[in-house]
Parts: C-alpha cells; structure tokens; sequence
C-alpha cells in the first residue's frame, strides 16, 4: 500500500533532519576559518637575566622576552596562547638561589596560559615542585608522572582554554626517563608512564568533549615528538622542549606540526596557524602555518618594570657572584659536550679527581652546562658551569664493572649520559666500547678501581648502571662547583686542551640524533 505525507507533517520532518544531518549550510557559505597564533618558550633554565652569547653582552633575559610577547600578541587577526615546553627551573645561580619561585613570577608577570613539566622542575625535590605549583597563575601540565602514594597525576594532567568561541585542549607530556634526569630521590616516589598511549587517550578525549584544536606541551625531545606527532593524528601541534633543539621550521608530520625554539629564552617562538571547516560538525583542518623563531637580541626594548622587579632579587645575590675566582686564557665552549671529548670538562674532571684523591672519574655530559669564555672568571660563571648541587662520591669497583659502566656510557652519544672522564683512555666504535686503558695499561678486570662520580651518577642518574646510597660509604661530602672554584682559585689561570681520551668513531651506523 503506498503512504502518502500530508503538508501539514513536514515542519516535523524537516526539524528531524536537522537534529539529524545537523545544520545546512547556506549555497555559497563560506568555509569558518580560525586563526591561532602560539608564542612559545622551552628550556630557558632559569636564564632571568640578559647573558653573554655569541660574543655579545645582553641577549634576552625575561623583560625583553615580555616586550617581544606582547609585541606578537598586538596583531589581533589571531587568537593567540603563550606556552612553555619545560626546564624553566635549573641553570643559574638568581633561578637555583629561589628554587624556581621567580622563573614562576616572572611568568605570571608576562601571561603564560600554561607549561608543562620537564625534569629539571623536579630537581629540587618532589616535596618542593608539588608547593610551587599554587606559585604559577597558569596551570602547569603533566599527564603521564603519577603520584606512587596518592595513584593521582602529581599535576594537572590539562586544560581546555578559551579563545573567542574555541576551545582549545592543551595537554603536558614529561620525559618517560624522568626517573633517571632529576633528583634520584624523586624516582622513588612518582611513576612515569609512556607518553604515547597517554597522549592517544587525552587527545582522544578533549575531541570529545567539543576542543576545536588540541595541543601537546611535550617535555620529551624532538625526535620523539616527531614520533608522537605519527602516533596520536588527533594532535594538531606539538610544542616540544628537552632536546634543545633549533629549528629554522616547523616540522609538519601528517596534519601535526611539532616545533621547538632551542633554549635559554635566546629565541621566542611565534607559530601561526591557519584551519577551516565546511561546517560546524566537522573538525578543522590546517589549512597554512609558518613561524618566526625571533631571536632576542641585545638591540631589543625591555620591560622597565620586569627589568626593575628582577633587579631587587639580583642585588642580593650580585656581591658573591661578581667576586672573581680566577682567570681564563682561552674560550672553553660546550658545544660538544655529549658527543666527545671536550676541554672544559677535560680539566673540570681531572680537578675534581686530583682533589678527591681517586683512580679513575667519569662524569655525564649533562653536568657541565655553560661555557667559560676568556678573561676573568668570577663564581657566577662557575654556578652557571655547575649548576647542580651534586656532591662527589668515590665509588670502589672492579674492573669488570667498571667496564660495564662504559660501555653503559657509550649508548649515550648525544644525550646528557655521554661520558667525561680522567685517568683512562676510552674507544667506542659504533657506541661500542673496544678499549680502555687506565695508566696507560689496558683495563683489569680483576683489579679494583676507585671510581669518582657525582650523587646523580651514582644513584643511577641518566640511566647508569649504578645504585649507591648518596649517603652511604662513598661519600665524600664534597660538593663539586665549591671543591672546583677552591682548585680554580688557587690555579689562577685556567687552560687546556683535549688529548684523545674519549674516541668515538663511526663505521657501520650514523651517530645517533639527540634525544
């Protein structure tokens, strides 16, 4: 039997349509275009205040970071978020002295809308990051590192943040190696679970909850953002950090587009998009971006009120640190110093040796953080070369183990675990140990060796293969930036060279990229 529909049925049935179909969009209806902009900083560690680099006084610093923010965020065409990737604690004496509190108010001051952890927030402590977190006026992410006691994220996992109509996810990702980058106690009382699947989970959600774009704030590396950008396609944009990496571009992996801005705040980061959608029930797509990396250079206006803020807090510590320890006849750059031998930590280790009376030292690349340039050296460079309050533990070991430890460090090419040694000769092929001579006689592995090496070390830092008590027989209760200012002063005139006792070489593979 055929069924007829009276007119006075359709209003009905087209209202049903609607809720079905959703709304239909007008012949000849513009697509709906949204425009974000994201200025966005990783691993300023602590760098407050302007700082020498590339032979010039006066690079960046937090108030000429301000001016450069608020500079971005006056071309109103784009809706704009200021993030950070990580490591804004750690790595001078103004940030170390106040445990982060000031990195944190100077953010406030200059508007962040969020960060996430890296592993230099945890330095001071798990105790110490769990207070700072009411200090920041923005939340400060991280989703994967639980709690072991409360089974709870140890800080807000996201947040969903309003940009005109939009709404936008921002989720925060720390290193899954946190454990072994950051005071060894803190592994003991937080889990890290892989950023991956915690990414597929919290990107899958904040879709569902009506997010317009979702963003992670990934403190893990570039090359595994890379790889999290290929896993998780409901990100839009990876804001990254922890390598340090430089980048003349966003890098685009499918529709995701991961960047980085190096580090130390020597650049500010600012990355326009462009997406559209035909209607309101679809997801926007990218339709363009592009980015300045704009450094900050000595040229650039300051902020008088940050400048002066920042000025009562270096008063304090300005005496102690501008007392000249010694001098310099020569440059000492870092730039290698987690992919060979390198100068500064050549003479670094064999002062720290001699003083601690051991055979043998190794100490991680990661440790030495700054370079010391010719001229005058006072103890604020020295901070700045040893940042960490590590103290010096002498651990006796076999030969064998001892070997085992190095060929542990080979691995470690181009990551914070490279290893810096004094009083043997080491050779990696491949990251491959093939020799190793002590004394100028190859290593025995029936000998007994003391071996010098930070807490951080010791205690398994950066992966190795080490448990000691930080407190326990091999402690030597010498700190490592005081015991080497005392050997720099009584030196007077620091110099050196390398002498090929860390050889790596490369035959059958490509030396790894940093991590």
């Amino acid at each position: 039997m055929r069924r007829t529909v009276s007119v006075a049925s359709l209003p009905l049935l087209l209202a049903l349509a609607v809720v079905l179909m959703g709304p239909l969009a007008p012949a000849g209806a513009r697509a709906e275009e949204l425009k974000l902009g994201i200025v966005h900083t990783n691993d300023t560690h602590g760098h407050l205040l302007p700082y020498r680099l590339h032979s010039q006084d006066g690079w960046s610093g937090v108030a000429r970071r301000r001016v450069a923010i608020q500079r971005a965020r006056a071309e109103t065409d784009y809706h704009w978020l200021v993030l950070d990737a990580g490591d804004v604690f750690q790595g001078t004496p103004l940030s170390n002295m106040l445990t982060g509190f000031l990195d944190l108010e100077c953010m406030n001051q200059m508007g962040y809308d969020a960060m996430c952890l890296g592993n230099h927030e945890f330095d001071f402590g798990y105790a110490l990051i769990r207070s700072r977190l009411s200090d920041a006026n923005f939340p400060m992410l991280c989703a994967n590192v639980v709690d072991r006691d409360r089974g709870t994220p140890v800080a807000t996992p996201y947040v969903i943040l309003r940009r005109g109509d939009y709404r936008i996810g921002v989720f925060g990702l720390t290193t899954e190696t946190l454990a072994t980058e950051t005071h060894p106690k803190v592994g003991e009382q937080i889990r890290v679970f892989p950023a991956i699947p915690v990414a597929r989970y919290l990107a899958g959600y904040l879709r569902s909850v009506g997010c317009d774009v979702v963003i992670a704030l990934a403190h893990e590396g570039y090359e595994r953002d890379l790889k999290l950008a290929a896993a998780v396609p409901d990100i839009d944009v990876v804001v990254g950090g922890h390598s340090h990496t430089f980048l003349t571009e966003p890098t685009k992996v499918g529709n995701v587009v991961v960047t980085q801005d190096g580090c130390w705040g020597e650049n500010l980061g600012v990355l326009k998009l462009t997406f559209d959608r035909a209607d309101p029930s679809q997801r926007f797509a990218l339709t363009g971006f592009g980015e300045n990396y704009e450094p900050l250079t000595p040229d650039l206006a300051q902020d008088d009120g940050l400048t002066a803020f920042i000025g009562d807090y270096n008063q304090r510590l300005e005496v102690e640190m501008n007392k000249v320890v010694c001098s310099s006849a020569q440059d000492f750059p870092l730039d290698n110093v987690r992919t060979g031998e390198n100068a500064l930590a050549d003479l670094a280790a064999d002062a720290l040796r001699s003083i601690a009376e051991a055979d043998v030292a190794i100490f991680n690349g990661g440790n030495f953080r700054s370079p010391i340039d010719a001229g005058t050296v006072n103890y604020g460079e020295l901070y700045q070369l040893l940042p960490y309050d590590n103290f010096l533990m002498k651990v006796r070991v076999s030969g064998a183990r001892l070997r085992e430890i190095l060929a542990y460090a080979g691995t470690q090419y181009n990551d914070g675990g490279f290893p810096q040694v004094s009083g043997m000769r080491v050779h990696y092929v491949d990251t491959k140990l093939t020799d190793v001579t002590i004394g100028g006689a190859p290593l025995d592995d029936d000998a007994q060796y003391t071996l010098l090496v930070t807490d951080f070390v010791a205690s398994g830092g950066d992966g190795y293969p080490l448990k000691e008590d930080p407190y326990g027989a091999s402690f030597t209760g010498l700190e490592q930036r005081a015991s080497f200012a005392l050997w720099a002063s009584q030196k007077g005139t620091l110099s050196g060279g390398t002498d090929g006792r860390v050889v790596v070489e490369w035959k059958e593979m490509q030396p790894p990229a940093a991590q």
